[in-house]
């Protein structure tokens, strides 16, 4: 490892509750890492059973600092997570859930992305664990090591938090409490905020297990990264999606009033929004059963004109694919 790799100031976030059954293999593969962290930092949220007892031996021997809070009332899943977060000393924050296993050089693996100071957020691939002790699939599932330019990504596709490490420099965006409904995942909020402020890493390689077992929040059935992105970005209510586009751009013109560093590059980025929010309307005409062939291509035109349907890496214009999706389904009358 390069000295700036070994020298990363890496902490770890652990929400716990009721975690007792698995929590310390986890803590376990946490002690193995061949790039050990700074810290880990657990928030536990009311549980009744022995988390609390296990994590605290464990503190008494782990190679790294060890810090535990107790909530006074439930935050949830999400705002726990995030406060964990907040309460980190580290350059780097890794989020961390109570019943998985990480490979040994998850932490390392991920470090060196952050290399360039751009990045904001990486996330890598997992093997699911079954509850047989087998692997199953992968979950995230990303074939090629990439890293993704600003405004090159989705920012509404992510990866779930156990995947993910990100800037401590995300946490200036934070501070924006107004998360819109469909963005409440703590996983969900810090990759919108990556994607529109910089750059974001995604890593081929298998750096956890993801324990399936009957207790789990969220489940590969009910949570893979597609599945649940298909509920923001994958719909044919053109009209609710351009709803979200402009919520989400009115909060990132919010928090750049916040956070001077970022706030021309998530201009941008709600720009960008704004801009496929008009595309998105016309789309809701387009498929609108109220709508006459007429009224259909108008719509379709309306995007054409402007290059709405061309090709583009920035994810501004819609693409060739929205193109003849409209035109073969839409102005056709197809539904």
């Amino acid at each position: 490892m390069t000295a700036s790799i070994s020298c990363a100031r890496i902490s770890v976030a652990m929400a716990t509750y009721n975690g007792e059954q698995y929590i310390q293999e986890q803590l376990d593969s946490i002690a193995c890492q061949d790039l050990l962290p700074l810290e880990l930092v657990v928030t536990d949220d009311g549980s009744s059973d022995a988390t609390l007892k296990i994590v605290e031996t464990f503190a008494r021997s782990a190679p790294f600092e060890v810090r535990v809070f107790q909530n006074e009332t439930r935050l949830g899943y999400a705002d726990n997570f995030l406060k964990a977060a907040s309460l980190c000393r580290g350059d780097l924050i890794a989020f961390c859930d109570q019943d998985d296993i990480w490979m040994e050089r998850k932490l390392s693996g991920c470090a060196k992305f952050f290399r360039d100071r751009g990045t904001m957020l990486v996330a890598h691939s997992a093997r699911v664990l079954l509850d047989s002790g087998l692997h199953g699939n992968r979950c995230p599932e990303y074939r090629v090591t990439r890293l993704w330019e600003p405004g090159s990504i989705d920012p509404f596709a992510f990866a779930l938090g156990f995947a993910t490490i990100f800037s401590r420099e995300l946490l200036e965006l934070t501070e924006c409490r107004s998360r819109p409904e469909r963005l409440l995942g703590h996983d969900q909020w810090l990759w919108f905020l990556a994607a529109s402020s910089g750059k974001i890493a995604t890593v081929a390689d298998d750096l956890a297990l993801y324990r399936q077992h009957g207790n789990n929040l969220f489940g590969v059935s009910s949570a893979r990264v597609a599945d649940r992105a298909k509920g923001i970005i994958q719909t044919t209510d053109y009209n609710a999606l351009a709803k979200v586009e402009r919520e989400c751009s009115g909060i990132l013109l919010n928090v750049a009033q916040h956070a001077p560093a970022f706030a021309s590059r998530l201009r941008e980025s709600a720009e960008m929004l704004n801009l496929r929010a008009r595309y998105h309307r016309s789309r809701h005409r387009i498929y609108s059963r109220e709508s006459g062939f007429m009224q259909r291509a108008t719509a379709f035109s309306s995007i054409l004109l402007v290059g709405g349907y061309l090709p583009d890496r920035s994810r501004t214009r819609l693409g060739p694919r929205a193109g003849a999706k409209d035109l073969i389904l839409g102005i056709s009358g197809v539904r």
